[in-house]
């Protein structure tokens, strides 16, 4: 973000794509959504972990934490607009627990299908850089799918 922007000016996450590494699978398909619009990838239901993941944002700085099977939550990695993140180890056998996130401007809310629970009933959101986490940790099991949404405003998430 520029420094000389004056606040309110600056743009706000608009758009959200993501992929992930699901065990015995592979990589799936990039999915995108445009703001108001949800993207999910892996495998609900399926007993399958993602090993990994991958996420971008338009509109706004993205910075994403994962939470990795037997290692615990890992370095913060951060990445302009547009930029992808990837966490975890694609290929390893272990499975990402939870991640936390968090957009510079907007709104960015997630949701995870997890072994033994399925979808959460709320969807978890993070306005104007705060953080915002998903799935379990301390409880071994592995997330199956994970869901992200870009909304204008908290209210309309």
């Amino acid at each position: 973000m520029s420094s000389s922007a004056s606040a309110g000016t600056e743009a706000a996450a608009n758009r959200v794509c993501a992929k992930v590494y699901v065990t015995g699978s592979g990589w799936t398909a990039e999915q995108c959504a445009n703001a108001g619009q949800s993207v999910s990838v892996g495998a609900a239901g399926g007993g399958r972990a993602i090993e990994a993941v991958q996420l971008a944002v338009a509109g706004s700085s993205l910075c994403v934490t994962g939470y990795r099977q037997g290692s615990g939550w890992g370095s913060e990695k951060c990445a302009a607009s547009g930029t992808r993140i990837t966490l975890g180890s694609a290929g390893s056998g272990l499975r990402l627990e939870a991640l936390v996130f968090a957009v510079q401007t907007g709104t960015m809310c997630g949701n995870s299908y997890v072994q033994g629970v399925g979808w959460n009933p709320i969807w978890y959101c993070g306005v104007d850089g705060e953080t915002n986490g998903i799935g379990t940790t301390g409880q071994n099991k592995r997330m199956e799918a994970v869901s992200f949404l870009i909304c204008r405003t908290v209210e309309n998430c």
